[in-house]
């Protein structure tokens, strides 16, 4: 896996400039949202052009309904259904890893917990599994320290009311508490994190609009 990651969103992106030996692609493959009993999966609508050779691996958000009448159930079948979706996306052409994007509060932990452990059963035992992380995640309780992945990825970046906090915490030389955040950062090219990062790490990188060459100067 390259140690720079384009994450490419719900919209038209056209990668074939980058470098494949430098640059891979997490593109969002589909969002799966929890209703009631249901688990309902909406497929990415748009293009996505790549290079050949390129790294690539599938992010699935998951999102939940909220309301009380639409709350999840989080029963076994379930998170094995969520599970079972998340690895056809490997069927994706040039796919060689899973990436699961859930911010999930407390109350959904336990199900995360669950779909995770059975998703890592489904996949095939070389394929990378990794989960995007709030910041906040890797600088507060390990409540994720046994979840079976390869990375977790502290999103440094639209960290809300906890930004300026976090990062102070990162400019004080501090380190993510939670070892699983270690191996990489997620940061903006919109919203400068202003700290050093830590020396050997994967650097995931996310942008508000299409990517385009002028972007990798800027990274640069």
């Amino acid at each position: 896996m390259p140690t720079k990651i384009l994450w490419a969103w719900e919209r038209p992106e056209d990668l074939r400039f980058i470098d494949t030996k430098q640059y891979g692609v997490a593109f969002l493959a589909q969002t799966i949202t929890l209703e009631t009993d249901n688990v309902l999966p909406k497929p990415r609508r748009q293009p996505l052009e790549t290079a050949p050779g390129t790294y690539i691996i599938a992010v699935t958000r998951i999102e939940t309904k909220k309301g009380s009448a639409e709350r999840p159930t989080f029963t076994p079948e379930m998170a094995t259904k969520v599970a079972s979706l998340v690895k056809n996306t490997l069927e994706l052409p040039n796919v060689k890893g899973v990436q699961i994007d859930f911010d999930a509060v407390v109350s959904e932990r336990s199900f995360y917990r669950s779909m995770m452990k059975e998703l890592k059963k489904q996949l095939p035992p070389e394929t990378p599994l990794t989960m995007t992380s709030l910041a906040s995640w890797c600088t507060g309780d390990a409540w994720f320290n046994d979840f079976p992945v390869d990375e977790a990825v502290p999103m440094a970046f639209q960290m809300g009311a906890d930004d300026e906090k976090i990062k102070n915490y990162l400019r004080n030389g501090n380190d993510w508490n939670e070892t699983l955040c270690r191996g990489s950062y997620g940061i903006s090219v919109d919203e400068p994190l202003g700290v050093e990062l830590k020396p050997n790490r994967r650097v995931y990188y996310f942008s508000n609009s299409a990517w385009k060459s002028a972007d990798i100067e800027r990274i640069r």
